[in-house]
């Protein structure tokens, strides 16, 4: 147990009342002072050695010493702890199952992933390998989960295919949307005219 006194706490001297003498100096103080009075009858408390008491009071000493619990606590408490109050039954259960006995390959994570439907992805390589591999995982998910990617194949200038939810139904609505897109720029290039 850790001492709880403050080591700068004066106390007095049990072989002169008028010295007064940090706790922490206490030991050295006694050494000096029982060579100027030896003819005291002191003796040494069992539970601190700072402590000297007459011999004739030293029973009394020992029934009321502060640093009583410091030493007899753990005792006590090991001697507590040893019986237990809330037993658990001890039942022998026969197993024929040894784990020593099975011969299991080592876990891979990398080749698990490979065969799962688990998101990856890569944060430190460049850009256009970020993408590759975007596109490796999502054809990897489709063939996992037995998708067909419904997008038309891209045609072969294109290094980028389409993802498949970005399905083009007709070849003249995209012509469309085209022409229509240049028609509003058209006109807001002859309003802009027109306006100065």
């Amino acid at each position: 147990m850790e001492d709880l006194y403050d080591p700068e706490e004066k106390i007095t001297c049990p072989y002169n009342s008028s010295h007064h003498i940090r706790r922490c100096k206490m030991h050295f103080h006694l050494v000096k002072c029982k060579k100027n009075y030896g003819e005291q009858k002191m003796v040494t408390c069992d539970f601190n050695s700072t402590h000297l008491i007459p011999k004739l009071e030293l029973r009394y000493h020992h029934q009321i010493c502060s640093d009583r619990k410091k030493i007899e606590a753990p005792i006590v408490l090991s001697q507590t702890k040893s019986k237990n109050k809330f037993p658990i039954p001890n039942i022998q259960i026969a197993s024929e199952e040894s784990w020593d006995d099975i011969n299991v390959s080592t876990y891979d994570p990398k080749k698990y992933v490979e065969n799962s439907a688990v998101l990856r992805h890569i944060d430190v390589e460049s850009a256009g390998k970020r993408r590759e591999f975007r596109l490796s995982e999502r054809r990897r998910h489709n063939e996992l989960s037995g998708a067909t990617n419904t997008a038309p194949s891209a045609p072969e200038t294109s290094s980028v295919k389409l993802p498949s939810h970005r399905t083009v139904a007709n070849v003249e609505e995209v012509e469309e949307l085209h022409s229509a897109v240049n028609l509003g720029k058209q006109a807001m290039k002859t309003y802009i005219q027109d306006k100065h």
